[in-house]
């Protein structure tokens, strides 16, 4: 009775409403602001200066930012009716209903939008796949991107800024829909509106910074850089000393302390036998001295191996194939050929579904809300299953035009619907082709009473 009594008097204005009479977007709890994580800065510096990461995360960042985006739209304007299929998260199911769609004509691919002018060129001065791959970078190591809007003058996206996360020292919160930017020479608040905040959600805490797998494989790169350090350092000087030489702890007969004795015996050493010239030369030393030989033994260390299994590790973690970063231990050409394929099936085609999700759900609703947006399909044409389909002949349970799709080749019209004809020697008995086939051109004749000749 009274729920009914509250509905009457809202109904009837009694009873204040929100705002503008639109519903309110409502949390259940609060949302509070997120500094960078710890580590950000250093994971994107580790980049530059570690040639094992950088070669890693660019091969998958050079080849995420290379395929072409498409955009479909209905042919007729205001029908409301949508295959589930145009958008869904198996690329091969999504793919193959755009494609029956376009030749049903429901759909037409886009040859030009503004959405696809925007993916190509988002920057007046960087082009846009580099700029696209600056942003795969930024998810691949710290797990998160911030794109800020560039605005035309009718206030629609013209392009955006890529901004490293480091920058953006703070969130939006409830009550502040805004991000705080620290970025050259610009300092202050942008609103919430103007940012796609593209991120791998933490599971701990998803509406927190995103989670890159850069920040978890933080560890291994130091024990890398360590490695590579320490090596430096014994080559240029040797690390550690080679040897340490003792003096008696009693005074000299001139006065001179323990510490004083052994300044003198280092300058003296240092002038006498520094440089290759002076190798194999005899020192005499004071009664006193003591000599401590100290040798780094790296055999013992096994820091090549380590060095390559954390190496290894590196790779692994980012779903490469070792072929495709220079090892080719173990490789052949098969290896060789099915690496780009895993490359694209296992690394390449999850991170643009991950953009295309993303693109869709923040930025198409900016554009064109009628967009479906999709991209090439990144995974090469193995070429031994190309090979194997020129070669091997084809059958009459498919048609030309599916036998030609499966090589990689285009499809012909005047094939269209035709099968090929059964081999000889092939056929099922059941048609007159495959009878004649099956037919002996000249049989034996009758030899019958012919037993007894010679």
């Amino acid at each position: 009775m009274a729920f009914l009594i509250s509905r009457v008097a809202k109904a009837l204005g009694l009873v204040p409403g929100p705002p503008g009479g639109k519903p309110q977007l409502i949390h259940a709890l609060p949302l509070i602001s997120f500094s960078p994580r710890r580590g950000s800065r250093e994971v994107l510096l580790a980049y530059e200066e570690d040639d094992w990461l950088r070669t890693v995360v660019d091969t998958i960042a050079d080849a995420v930012a290379t395929p072409r985006w498409k955009a479909f739209k209905r042919v007729r304007r205001g029908e409301k009716r949508m295959d589930p299929r145009w958008k869904s998260l198996d690329g091969r199911e999504r793919r193959k209903a755009l494609a029956e769609s376009t030749t049903r004509g429901e759909l037409v691919e886009l040859e030009t939008h503004e959405l696809l002018t925007l993916l190509e060129s988002p920057h007046p001065r960087f082009p846009g796949r580099e700029y696209r791959k600056l942003a795969q970078l930024h998810v691949d190591l710290v797990g998160e991107a911030f794109l800020v809007l560039l605005r035309g003058a009718d206030g629609r996206p013209v392009g955006w800024e890529v901004v490293p996360p480091h920058n953006v020292t703070m969130t939006p919160a409830l009550g502040r829909p805004a991000f705080f930017i620290s970025y050259q020479q610009y300092q202050g608040w942008v609103p919430e509106s103007d940012v796609l905040w593209v991120k791998a959600l933490a599971p701990a805490n998803p509406e927190g910074r995103g989670a890159g797998r850069g920040l978890a494989l933080g560890d291994k790169l130091d024990t890398i850089e360590a490695i590579d350090k320490a090596t430096k350092a014994t080559f240029e000087r040797g690390g550690i000393p080679a040897a340490i030489v003792g003096l008696g702890s009693k005074n000299n007969d001139d006065g001179s302390t323990t510490g004083e004795a052994a300044e003198d015996i280092q300058k003296k050493f240092n002038a006498e036998f520094r440089g290759p010239s002076n190798a194999g030369k005899v020192w005499f030393a004071p009664a006193d001295v003591t000599l401590a030989q100290v040798q780094v033994n790296y055999r013992e260390l096994q820091a090549k191996e380590l060095a390559a299994s954390l190496r290894s590790y590196v790779r692994q973690a980012y779903s490469v194939p070792p072929e495709l970063v220079g090892d080719l231990t173990s490789s052949n050409r098969a290896t060789a050929e099915a690496a780009k394929y895993h490359l694209a099936e296992y690394a390449v085609a999850p991170r643009l579904e991950f953009w295309r999700a993303w693109y869709q759900h923040v930025l198409v609703p900016l554009i064109d809300r009628d967009v479906i947006l999709d991209y090439e399909d990144p995974r090469p044409q193995e070429w031994e299953r190309t090979f194997r389909a020129m070669t091997t002949p084809p059958t009459e349970g498919v048609t030309w035009n599916e036998w030609r799709r499966f090589a990689n080749l285009p499809e012909l019209p005047e094939l269209e619907g035709q099968r090929p004809k059964p081999l000889p020697g092939a056929g099922g008995g059941n048609n007159a082709e495959s009878a004649a086939a099956n037919a002996t051109p000249n049989p034996p004749r009758d030899r019958s009473g012919e037993e007894d000749r010679v």
